[in-house]
């Protein structure tokens, strides 16, 4: 019988799940109320005079096994307004699963077999380096450095792909550091996967977070054996609407998925899809609320940091949610975040769940509620002994 873990963040959170009451962890942006989305939207749980569109007019069936394609049109319209692909991406290049998880999952299952070599950059989201290795899959690592800002260079890429490579994974903005993937990058990453013909994901789930208007468009899916990665829960905020997706122009990859989706979850909610399609809609508004948070507490932080420089360190994200603080003058850090939670409620994710030796926590910085459990953070951050081993 096989055996399943929890990812090494989900089970750090779940054994203090009876401690937190805040999170300064948290990896998304701000969430929407159902009502407020309808609001936004010009929708309303129920028919009511004067309003083209409602949730209540949903016929709770099943999905398409691919996704609505309303839906589906949607995405793609979405990453061709922040992405510079020279070809028209179609809502047929897209598929939806139930969270960006799954999608990674069924990627993974579609390219990769034991023996293959795939290029990531760490630390990482886990799943991407833990889901390859379950496979017996050869992980070759790009180790991001503080000392260099967390920044890549093709050099760094070049260094690992060969030959043998199988598939490369780039995420940005960068998931825990901030760190980015410039334009410029990008094209000398695509120019490489296209030298070696292996696949290219790129885990684009914060991209819209881009509060500096920096230059990260991207046109990865110009080739064919790329894959782009979205959802609704980061940039956009809306974690309760279980929607990711992924993008490809590759037909045989495409059928691929959608077998993967068809045998573990045959479609996505009716419900889930329909509340996504409304929110794209309105992304435009959604993110201009979101960034504006994120960047006010960028703020709040830099003020926070200019009181506390004795005790922490920190580099502000380029782009993105999160970022990575150092705590000075400690022995343990996995150690010293549990201490934490227990006694401020205040929940903290040491790096090294990310794959990050080191005394880093990951900060998120999309929540309104940022600037109270900040203070509460500051409180206990006093009182508490720096000497914990």
């Amino acid at each position: 019988m096989p055996t399943y873990t929890l990812p090494k963040h989900i089970a750090f959170s779940q054994s203090l799940a009876g401690y937190i009451k805040y999170n300064l962890s948290d990896s998304t942006a701000q969430a929407l109320t159902l009502a407020q989305l309808c609001q936004l939207s010009a929708s309303d749980l129920v028919t009511q005079k004067g309003l083209e569109t409602s949730i209540g007019d949903t016929l709770l069936q099943y999905a398409p096994v691919q996704g609505d394609v309303a839906l589906r049109q949607e995405i793609v319209d979405f990453h061709q307004e922040l992405n510079c692909h020279r070809k028209v991406i179609k809502a047929e290049s897209a598929i939806t699963f139930c969270g960006a998880q799954e999608v990674l999952s069924a990627i993974y299952h579609s390219v990769l077999n034991a023996g293959d070599e795939l290029v990531v950059m760490t630390p990482s989201y886990p799943s991407l380096v833990d889901m390859a290795k379950s496979m017996g899959v050869v992980v070759r690592e790009i180790p991001l450095c503080a000392d260099n800002n967390w920044q890549v260079n093709i050099n760094d890429f070049k260094h690992v792909v060969n030959d043998k490579t199988k598939l490369i994974v780039v995420n940005s903005p960068h998931n825990p550091t901030g760190s980015i993937i410039t334009t410029e990058l990008a094209d000398q990453i695509l120019q490489l996967a296209q030298q070696y013909q292996c696949y290219l994901l790129s885990d684009d789930v914060s991209q819209a977070s881009n509060y500096h208007g920096l230059a990260l468009a991207h046109r990865y899916l110009d080739y064919q054996n790329s894959i782009v990665v979205g959802v609704m829960s980061k940039s956009l905020g809306l974690a309760g609407i279980r929607i990711g997706w992924a993008i490809t122009s590759n037909n045989e990859l495409l059928d691929s998925l959608i077998a993967i989706k068809a045998v573990n979850a045959i479609c996505c909610s009716k419900v889930d899809e329909k509340l996504a399609c409304l929110a794209l809609k309105s992304h435009r508004e959604i993110l201009a609320i979101n960034n504006k948070i994120i960047l006010d507490n960028i703020k709040l932080f830099t003020a926070f940091m200019t009181r506390h420089s004795d005790k922490l360190s920190w580099q502000p994200p380029k782009a993105g949610i999160l970022t990575l603080v150092e705590v000075k003058n400690i022995a343990e850090m996995k150690r010293w975040c549990s201490n934490f939670t227990q006694q401020s409620g205040v929940l903290l994710l040491p790096s090294e769940l990310f794959g990050l030796t080191g005394n880093y926590f990951r900060l998120g910085l999309g929540q309104k509620s940022f600037a109270n459990t900040l203070l509460l953070f500051e409180r206990h951050l006093l009182s508490m002994s720096h000497n914990i081993t």
